[in-house]
């Protein structure tokens, strides 16, 4: 192969790599805000998905939303290397780095107090695979909302 082969696969391997979920995904479907799923790529869990392999299930609110949002929102802000980037009554969007490699991934939560649950998502930012931590993540943070009694047990 010659240098002008090589800086090609280069770039497309780039942006490969590269083009893993990224920002903010939620839209506003009849006047709700919703999150979007997940690509085919296992680089991410949502509980609005439909791709089976990425999907997890949304939280169940065993307390008044007014009540469980702030809680959830001080959950979230004691996971470990989480920033907080959005907070509102309905939204919360957090960046969390991961521990070996600091990759930045998303973490984002859209309230539906009418159904009295949570829909949740979390995805990486780059790469194809995130090893699983998208979905430790979320286990995690599930686990916590149910020990602290605000979201029914899985």
């Amino acid at each position: 192969m010659n240098k002008k082969q090589l800086k090609s696969i280069a770039i497309v391997f780039g942006f490969i790599l590269m083009s893993g979920c990224s920002g903010k995904h939620v839209t506003v479907r009849d006047n709700t805000l919703c999150l979007d799923g997940c690509s085919p790529l296992p680089n991410c869990v949502s509980s609005t998905t439909r791709i089976l392999y990425n999907r997890t299930s949304p939280f169940e609110l065993l307390m008044p939303s007014q009540e469980a949002w702030p809680m959830i929102k001080d959950a979230i802000s004691h996971i470990p290397r989480t920033e907080i980037m959005e907070y509102n009554d309905t939204y919360i969007h957090a960046k969390c780095r991961t521990r070996v490699f600091r990759f930045v991934d998303n973490l984002e939560l859209v309230l539906q107090p009418d159904m009295k649950t949570v829909s949740v998502r979390s995805s990486s930012t780059i790469a194809i695979s995130d090893l699983n931590v998208n979905r430790m993540r979320i286990y995690r943070l599930r686990n916590q909302l149910e020990k602290m009694g605000i979201i029914k047990t899985n």
